[in-house]
């Protein structure tokens, strides 16, 4: 019920422009604040997969260095067993005391990924190594002992010589020491150590796999939210383009058009506007009030409310004199009147004088009073059939005058007619009328007479 209301109120007052505007805007900034959130991310997962890769090409390559350190210590213990220089013995121990590859290996896992599969794998081939050292020790022990060297490094001096192997030839040590570096245990528990490394690359793989997959996943979402939110803000924008102009826009250029006509405001658009559009059109209408006025008062009586001289001068130029008859009236004697009864009565004289007109003629005719108690009539669309209709109204006017009603003078008008039919100024058929008012005035008042060309000699004009 209050939606159906609140609809009702919106078609009859319209949206309003700032309510409408405050919330596309709230909406357009959550929208912009989610947006660049969802772009904070979109970047964080990808820094997450390219952390993840390079995490993984770390520790891949930790566990490639406890290999490649492992495999230096075989090939280093089996140079020394063969060849029996001291060098490589040297080596060997450089490697597992100073380099300590191996161990730098374990501890970038540990801080990487603790309690990882892959750690525990790397810690299984780390434990398979030394184990093997443990066998590498001992034939190293034995070219020691074969070549009489007691130069014995620290890390092997808990390595003891069984009495069986400690009462071998010197040339018997050193085979008995080659053999350990080459027999099938020997290569068993290398590949200990390359199954376990193995294992723990693998495990690294699936283990970045996973965080790679659950990561693009995340991006995934985050650039489908971004999509979906950049979609809608771009319709938020289309929607608030054209609601500005279908509530601001055409409105106002419909408005600029409509007052450049000088015409009323359409109410339409924005309840802002629409007000604004009212509160013009009622000023307007107040104006063209006032306009209609002051147009009525310049160009009206003030006394009869007829048409004035103004009005006159207005309305001969629109005429067709060759479809138009012409009568001047005057009022008989009014001087007396206004002498004898005064002015206040001459004033309702003239106002009846006013409305017998009125009543008389055609609502189509144009009655004027052009100065004191001169008045013409206009009767358009007519011709020289109309005299005798002419000459009736005259007479019919003269009876009311003269009636004395009203308690009022008894009056009389002459009236001088132009009514030839043909193309001629207005002022020359004021003229033919006034030379036949004279005529009439000159042959006993209270009557009309119509012009004629022979008229001038008759009143010697």
């Amino acid at each position: 019920m209050k939606i159906k209301q609140w609809l009702k109120k919106i078609k009859s007052k319209g949206l309003s422009l700032r309510t409408t505007f405050t919330i596309m805007l709230i909406l357009s900034g959550f929208i912009t604040a989610a947006l660049l959130f969802t772009t904070y991310k979109a970047f964080r997962s990808y820094h997450s997969m390219s952390e993840a890769t390079d995490v993984y090409m770390e520790l891949q390559e930790a566990a490639a260095s406890l290999l490649s350190a492992s495999d230096y210590l075989t090939e280093e213990a089996r140079c020394y067993v063969v060849l029996g220089d001291r060098k490589h013995l040297d080596n060997y121990f450089t490697e597992a005391e100073v380099s300590r590859r191996r161990e730098e290996a374990i501890q970038v896992m540990e801080e990487r990924i603790p309690d990882s599969a892959a750690l525990y794998a790397l810690k299984l081939a780390m434990n398979a190594s030394m184990t093997l050292m443990n066998r590498e020790y001992y034939s190293m022990l034995l070219v020691l002992s074969a070549q009489g060297d007691n130069d014995i490094p620290k890390l092997m001096s808990n390595t003891v010589l069984s009495e069986e192997d400690a009462a071998l030839s010197p040339e018997e040590k050193m085979h008995r020491a080659q053999t350990m570096m080459h027999d099938t245990d020997y290569y068993l528990q290398k590949n200990v150590i390359r199954n376990d490394l193995t294992e723990c690359i693998a495990k690294l793989k699936a283990d970045t796999h996973g965080a790679q997959n659950e990561t693009s996943r995340r991006a995934h979402t985050d650039l489908i939210c971004m999509a979906a939110l950049v979609l809608i803000q771009s319709s938020g924008l289309i929607i608030m383009l054209t609601l500005t102009t279908r509530l601001g826009i055409n409105p106002l250029l419909k408005a600029v058009e409509h007052i450049r006509r000088d015409q009323r405001i359409p109410i339409m658009g924005a309840n802002e506007f629409r007000y604004l559009a009212g509160t013009y059109n009622q000023m307007y209408a107040s104006y063209k009030r006032s306009i209609d006025n002051l147009s009525f008062q310049a160009l009206h009586d003030e006394l009869t409310n007829l048409y004035n001289r103004a009005g006159y001068d207005l309305i001969k130029k629109s005429i067709d004199p060759s479809t138009t008859a012409l009568l001047l009236f005057d009022a008989d004697k009014f001087k007396q009147v206004n002498d004898q009864y005064g002015h206040q009565i001459g004033d309702k004289v003239l106002i009846k004088m006013a409305d017998s007109l009125k009543q008389n003629f055609r609502p189509d005719d144009y009655i004027f009073r052009i100065g004191g108690d001169e008045f013409v009539v206009f009767m358009v669309h007519v011709d020289n059939g109309v005299r005798f209709l002419i000459e009736n109204k005259v007479a019919e006017i003269n009876r009311e005058l003269s009636s004395g009603a009203d308690d009022l003078p008894e009056m009389s008008v002459s009236v001088g007619v132009s009514l030839n039919n043909e193309e001629r100024p207005p002022q020359d058929m004021f003229h033919e009328a006034d030379v036949a008012l004279y005529y009439v005035k000159d042959n006993g008042r209270n009557g009309c007479c119509f012009y004629s060309p022979d008229m001038k000699d008759v009143v010697g004009l």
